[in-house]
C-alpha cells in the first residue's frame, strides 16, 4: 500500500459514489457498526463504561507509540477516568 503522498493522483484525489467497490465497502462496515451496536446494547451499563474506556486507553496508547512514546496504561486510563468525571475524589475532613 503507498502513502497518500505517494499516490498518483496526489494531492487531487477523486472518487464516485456510484463505484460498486465503494458502496461494497460502505454495506459491509455499516454490517460491522450494526453488529457491534447490538452487542454493545445487550451489556450492562458497567460493561459499556468499561469497553468504551479499554477502547479510549487502546487508542491513546497507540497513537502515543506512533510519536515514539510509551505511556504507562494504569497511568492513561487514570487520566482518561480524571477528565470524564469518572474517578471520585475523596474528601478530607
Amino acid at each position: 500500500m503507498k502513502y497518500n503522498w505517494q499516490q498518483s493522483d496526489w494531492p487531487k484525489f477523486s472518487y464516485n459514489l456510484k463505484s460498486t467497490q465503494v458502496e461494497d465497502a460502505l454495506a459491509s462496515f455499516n454490517e460491522e457498526i450494526a453488529h457491534i451496536a447490538g452487542m454493545l446494547k445487550a451489556m450492562s451499563d458497567k460493561l459499556q463504561m468499561d469497553a468504551m474506556l479499554q477502547l479510549m486507553v487502546a487508542e491513546a496508547m497507540k497513537t502515543s507509540e506512533i510519536e515514539g512514546e510509551y505511556l504507562s496504561r494504569p497511568d492513561v486510563l487514570s487520566s482518561i477516568r480524571n477528565n470524564l468525571g469518572l474517578n471520585h475524589k475523596i474528601r478530607k475532613r
